[in-house]
């Protein structure tokens, strides 16, 4: 269960070497004429020193692919003109793949590890292609052995993308990857503040801190210890967990101890803040990265969350089962999955009332998107069209959810019902035809839903 609060530059290709697996990394530019000078070590006019290696190299060709090389060589700096330069911070052999990836557009990284140093080395000198380029890589190659150190990595250098991906794997195999004490304190920290954990139940994210906990090398003092105790939903343990287990802990013998869990009750009976369930059944359709990706597009403030109102097929797919779960509950963002695999969805502002005739958006925010469409193309949001916005949302109580006169429209929300979409109301994303209309979200204007849900947004 979910808590339920709620393409990059460059490309690679794998191949293999001598039983090691290789990532040829590439996206830049080469300069065959540059390279065969290089590697005769012909007009060469600077040397740089990494480590205990020298490597030469060219001021032009460096300069125009490292903004770090291009300011060193013509700022007024004692290494400015000097013909051996010290490049600090970076191993000699990483350093070897970037100086190929300046000349060549490309370099053969031999594994994950070096990818990774790869990224840094890329950030420090500045070589914006290679860093996009390593970052994509990265992503395509994120698995529950080492979704942390790439969160880590991520962390280290700002690259959100990679962030996303490496959390959303760490939050579906949290009980195996947070079980492992090497797992660093912050990266702990950012999974327990999570609400989308692929856990059982609550006592579970308990068992596992305390077993993380117990295995760090350095134990952590009463406070730091209480301060990420205090990252799980206590509200959501029954009594006989908290009486057995939880207060068999020692830490939780003391004053603080019993002050924190008093705190959370108080919260959450008296001050009406309720403890939210987090696992699976969040949503069977978004992943971590497409519900953050819909919180972008609201736009409405780090406070946002989604909550559950309706889910097909635990709810009944017929018109008025949507529009008992759904009907006055304030904005609310709709997400179809067909059975394609594709998913889209919608957002109004205007609440669902079985008013029986198409409402105007007020406000004009109302909007479209795609999540997962036929290419694998990017996620992308459609806005209304000003001359439409009086066709923004369909509202009849025998229907599901319709957007735009017929943009998305599912019939009954029958699961053996055939939907469709025709853009009309909405924008196309530029570059896109009127002839694209129907098959923008599917690839064909006819889908078969595998799955709706509604969610309602609370700011």
């Amino acid at each position: 269960m979910k808590r339920s609060s709620h393409g990059a530059a460059g490309g690679a290709s794998k191949r293999r070497c001598k039983g090691i697996a290789v990532v040829q990394l590439g996206g830049g530019e080469a300069k065959p004429r540059q390279a065969a000078l290089w590697r005769q070590g012909l007009l060469c006019d600077v040397q740089l020193r990494v480590g205990n290696e020298v490597f030469p190299g060219h001021r032009l060709v460096l300069a125009a692919e490292s903004t770090f090389l291009a300011a060193l060589f013509t700022g007024h700096f004692k290494d400015s003109l000097a013909p051996l330069v010290d490049i600090h911070e970076m191993a000699p052999r990483i350093f070897a793949l970037a100086l190929d990836y300046m000349y060549d557009g490309t370099c053969a990284v031999p594994d994950i590890t070096s990818l990774q140093k790869l990224l840094s080395v890329a950030s420090v000198l500045q070589i914006d292609s290679l860093f996009a380029a390593a970052a994509a890589t990265l992503e395509e190659h994120i698995s529950v052995d080492n979704c942390i150190t790439m969160l880590v990595c991520a962390d280290q250098h700002n690259t959100p993308q990679l962030a996303l991906k490496a959390e959303d794997i760490a939050s579906n195999a949290f009980v195996d990857v947070a079980s492992d004490p090497a797992v660093p304190a912050s990266s702990m920290v950012a999974l327990l503040q999570s609400d989308h954990l692929n856990v059982t139940s609550e006592e579970q994210v308990f068992e596992t801190l305390s077993t993380w906990l117990k295995g760090q090398a350095e134990p952590l003092g009463e406070e730091k210890q209480l301060n990420m105790f205090g990252l799980v939903r206590f509200t959501l343990l029954s009594q006989d967990f908290l009486d057995s287990t939880v207060m068999s802990e020692p830490v939780f013998s003391s004053l603080r101890a019993h002050k924190l869990l008093l705190t959370q009750f108080q919260q959450a009976f008296l001050g009406g803040e309720k403890s939210t369930q987090r696992g699976k059944h969040f949503s069977e359709i978004l992943s971590n990265e497409a519900h953050r990706q819909i919180l972008s597009w609201l736009d409405m403030g780090a406070e946002t969350k989604l909550e559950l109102l309706y889910r097909a097929s635990n709810d009944g797919w017929s018109g008025e089962e949507f529009h008992s779960k759904c009907d006055n509950k304030g904005p609310t963002v709709s997400v179809f999955k067909c059975t394609g695999g594709y998913s889209f969805g919608g957002f109004t502002s205007t609440p669902w009332a079985s008013a029986n005739v198409f409402v105007a958006c007020a406000d004009s925010s109302a909007f479209v998107f795609s999540l997962h469409r036929p290419g694998g193309v990017d996620p992308v949001k459609l806005a209304v069209r000003t001359a439409s916005v009086q066709y923004a949302i369909g509202d009849y109580s025998h229907f599901g959810p319709i957007f735009g006169s017929s943009d998305i429209r599912l019939g009954t929300v029958n699961s053996d019902d055939i939907g469709s979409t025709n853009i009309h109301d909405y924008e196309l994303p530029p570059g896109h035809a009127q002839v694209d209309a129907k098959i923008f979200f599917t690839g064909a204007k006819k889908f078969r839903a595998a799955e709706v849900e509604v969610f309602r947004v609370l700011v």
